[in-house]
């Protein structure tokens, strides 16, 4: 007899193993017995709830109901059973939610339906979400893979298959009470609980609508972590100090994150009462857990025009509230809640605010890199980006060297993608994850020119970095071995600081550099230059700030008098005497330099390699 036959005929003497449901919950705060053996998981302490549904809440009503949600929370066991069977009473759904969900639902054109429910997670295999039937008390997994079965429908005997590490999320939109397990295994065991991501924020964190609660981010972010959530997300909440109290003794968290302040845009609010609750609240948080490290969200994206802010609303000014804030504390740092997801509807499940499935798994992606940047020593970041990068192709020579010469430094650096902040203020690119780019770009590059050395994910940069032009560019360098030569009638030497005004008026890009770069590159001796028979300087050659050969500017009057190649030349044996490899950018119609360089023994990489992307 299978167990789910066994619990619908009432024979749960039947089932082999069984074991209270308490012992085995993760990231909640506390519980509180109730009839007949049943308990309920709580997130919140009782301080909090009274706090939550005291005078001082926006709306008390609401956050009482949302606040027995059981977002977040979790039974984790290993069990050597096929099945297993949980005791599960569930709420009704709070009238706050339904509202919410209902509105999702007409917009999709489909009848009222739930948006929640039980979710299991077998061996990291999501068997999806369940629901208790019409008058049933229990939900029922199979944990066995049905692709590892020895034949088609057959299951392993009771007790005789593997151990299975389960989670069992319970709502997130709803609260519950929770009584036994069953299995038809020998054991039902504990998983020891693990230190705790707090999260502090509003229905975005508590998990609206992504319609599983193993896919809200904050849990996804704690998988990731290693961690045990604590979501102390709350539908319709903003900062609101004294929430916190009796919260420090039942959580040992190792990372918090704040995400709040979407709420105030639906209501009129004033700039300065809302950066007084906002100080205050996060001088709780800094007072309790002073030593632990902190991310604090601006708000995320929203779509306006599909629901648009009140106009006596101060939201515009709520992100630089926040940040001016937060940076008052050391232990916080302050992440763009706006490069945390697309700004694609498409991502958001009710169409203006709250991110689904997808969204939700790009906000953890991406937060997860904003609290890992600056975490790794800057040397073991740049070893890994050299290792990557000697397996690359040719054309991200402008990146080795970059880093070889300790022209920049590296912001991110993993299998499917390595970035670097170059000097002069420009940012170079390369990797095959398109996934990787957009949300590297999202979070960790900024908003300025970029090379990029990879054609597949050049629309992916552009899109998320907000760049409206490309260029498609050559990327030239020097053939091992080569050496060219420079004419033995040409005078030739390196020009000073002296210099500077002569090679800031014949720049045909003078913006490409600036007057403190060029300078500064003078000093250096980056600069050489090219002298008549007079003494009389007729042709400069320099770098860019990020390593590149560059600025070559032969004077109109002795143009095709071999200055171009002559510079060229002795370029590259300066940069080769150093034990560098000359390399430089050319945009695909310079026909001249191409020919040029070619003839000087550089490889010429296609156009179709190599970009760059610029304001428009």
């Amino acid at each position: 007899m299978r167990l789910r036959d066994m619990m619908e005929q009432g024979a749960r003497g039947f089932a082999l193993v069984g074991a209270d449901a308490a012992p085995l919950l993760h990231g909640s705060v506390r519980t509180s017995p109730e009839l007949e053996g049943w308990v309920r998981p709580w997130r919140f302490s009782a301080e909090q709830m009274r706090a939550l549904g005291s005078c001082q809440a926006w709306h008390p009503g609401l956050y009482r109901q949302m606040a027995r949600s059981t977002a977040g929370i979790c039974l984790e066991f290993e069990t050597d059973s096929s099945e297993v069977a949980i005791e599960v009473a569930l709420d009704a759904e709070p009238v706050g939610t339904r509202d919410a969900l209902k509105y999702v639902d007409e917009r999709r054109g489909l009848e009222p339906r739930m948006h929640d429910g039980l979710s299991c997670e077998v061996d990291g295999r999501r068997l999806g979400v369940r629901v208790p039937a019409r008058d049933d008390d229990y939900v029922a997994f199979t944990l066995d893979d049905p692709a590892e079965a020895p034949a088609s429908g057959v299951m392993q005997l009771p007790g005789m298959g593997d151990t299975h590490h389960v989670r069992v999320w319970l709502p997130c939109l709803r609260g519950c009470a929770i009584r036994s397990l069953a299995g038809n295994g020998s054991f039902i065991r504990p998983v020891a609980r693990r230190r705790n991501l707090l999260v502090l924020g509003d229905s975005i964190a508590q998990g609206f609508v992504c319609d599983d609660p193993a896919l809200a981010w904050p849990t996804l972010l704690a998988g990731r972590r290693g961690l045990d959530v604590v979501n102390q997300g709350v539908g319709g909440q903003v900062f609101q100090p004294g929430t916190l109290y009796g919260l420090a003794r039942a959580i040992d968290p190792a990372a918090i994150v704040v995400e709040l302040g979407e709420n105030y845009r639906y209501e009129p609010c004033r700039e300065h009462l809302v950066s007084r609750d906002v100080r205050m609240y996060l001088s709780e948080v800094s007072r309790l857990w002073g030593d632990v490290p902190t991310w604090v969200l601006t708000p995320l994206w929203h779509e306006e025009d599909a629901y648009p802010s009140n106009k006596m609303s101060c939201f515009e000014d709520v992100p630089e509230v926040i940040r001016a804030q937060a940076e008052q504390f050391g232990q916080m740092r302050v992440v763009d809640g706006g490069g945390l997801l697309d700004h694609d509807a498409a991502l958001l499940a009710d169409g203006y605010e709250h991110p689904g499935a997808e969204g939700c798994a790009q906000v953890a992606r991406r937060l997860e890199l904003a609290m890992d940047a600056g975490a790794e020593p800057k040397e073991e970041l740049s070893r890994r980006a050299a290792d990557l990068l000697a397996r690359a192709p040719r054309r991200t020579i402008p990146m080795t060297e970059c880093l070889a010469r300790g022209l920049g430094e590296v912001t991110h650096a993993e299998e499917g993608m390595v970035a670097i902040g170059a000097a002069g203020g420009v940012q170079m690119a390369w990797g095959h994850d398109a996934v990787l780019a957009r949300d590297v770009a999202s979070v960790l590059m900024r908003h300025a020119p970029t090379l990029c050395l990879e054609p597949a994910v050049a629309d992916d940069l552009q899109r998320a970095l907000g760049l409206g032009r490309r260029e498609a560019c050559h990327v030239a360098s020097l053939k091992p071995g080569a050496r060219p030569r420079v004419p033995k009638d040409r005078v030739i030497r390196p020009l000073g600081e002296g210099d500077l005004a002569a090679v800031r008026q014949r720049m045909s890009h003078p913006e490409r550099q600036s007057d403190e770069q060029t300078l500064e590159l003078l000093r250096q001796g980056r600069y050489l230059g090219g002298f008549d028979d007079d003494a009389r300087l007729v042709a400069f050659v320099g770098e860019e700030p990020w390593g590149a050969m560059g600025m070559l500017e032969v004077f109109p009057e002795h143009q095709r008098h071999g200055w171009a190649a002559a510079l060229t030349a002795a370029k590259a044996g300066q940069l080769l005497e150093e034990g560098r490899t000359p390399w430089c950018c050319v945009g695909e119609s310079d026909a001249a330099a191409l020919r040029v360089l070619r003839k000087l023994g550089f490889t010429v990489l296609p156009a179709t390699d190599a970009c760059w992307l610029l304001d428009a």
